[in-house]
């Protein structure tokens, strides 16, 4: 099983849920942990019944509050218990409540996802910083950049760089870059509040951004991930 940590101080959930859909038509076996402040994933998918570990939702698994933790150290002492029922697993991390530093030595992919804008990028450097005083053994990870909701404006790279030059980060790879505008927005929304994952209207830049990432952390060709989403919109869940 691929373990892939979406780390940082930023509302990931359209983006994650976007790669969890398209896995999860491409014919793998999913889950989702959230290991948010305030279990950000309840209020996209709805009906979660804290009492239960896992909740399905559009094809996959989501495990949400504190059973994701439980959930995450379980598997990795259980000699593969959950590993054989699922190919990926996507963590949303932006707590630092995890009792156990073993998922981020395990982790295949670290991700810092950030916007541009300045609370979550200088939140994030934070973040980062009390998480290597909690674990220094992490000092020297690498991590690769990914930045959402990307505009037109004078900022960039180098500048938003700059926040995080002092942390013991070897950045992997280019960063790769998701294009944002208001019918991004709209549909983001509307799923929310409807509890549903259609992605059928979602601009062409964030399909091709989805496209690029999808081809970098699990080597699909051009032509599997853009069926992916051909069956993704045909299926609206």
């Amino acid at each position: 099983m691929k373990r892939w940590i979406f780390a940082g101080i930023s509302d990931k959930r359209d983006l994650l849920l976007y790669l969890c859909k398209l896995l999860t038509v491409s014919k793998y076996r999913v889950l989702l942990t959230d290991a948010t402040e305030g279990r950000r994933y309840s209020y996209s998918i709805g009906n979660l019944d804290p009492t239960l570990q896992l909740t399905e939702f559009c094809g996959f698994d989501v495990t949400t509050g504190l059973s994701s933790t439980e959930l995450w150290e379980e598997e990795l002492t259980e000699a593969g218990k959950h590993s054989a029922v699922y190919d990926y697993m996507l963590l949303d991390m932006d707590s630092l409540m995890l009792s156990s530093i073993d998922p981020w030595l395990s982790a295949d992919e670290i991700l810092w996802v950030t916007s541009f804008d300045r609370y979550e990028v200088e939140r994030s450097s934070e973040w980062f910083r009390r998480l290597f005083l909690k674990w220094p053994e992490l000092q020297g990870m690498k991590v690769r950049p990914l930045y959402i909701r990307t505009v037109e404006s004078n900022l960039n790279e180098e500048y938003i760089m700059g926040f995080m030059e002092d942390l013991p980060i070897v950045w992997n790879e280019d960063p790769i870059w998701i294009p944002w505008n208001e019918n991004n927005m709209a549909i983001q929304l509307e799923n929310e509040h409807s509890n549903l994952l259609r992605m059928n209207r979602i601009s062409r830049s964030y399909q091709r951004a989805l496209v690029t990432l999808l081809q970098q952390l699990v080597g699909l060709r051009t032509t599997d991930v853009r069926r992916a989403f051909r069956q993704a919109k045909r299926r609206e869940a």
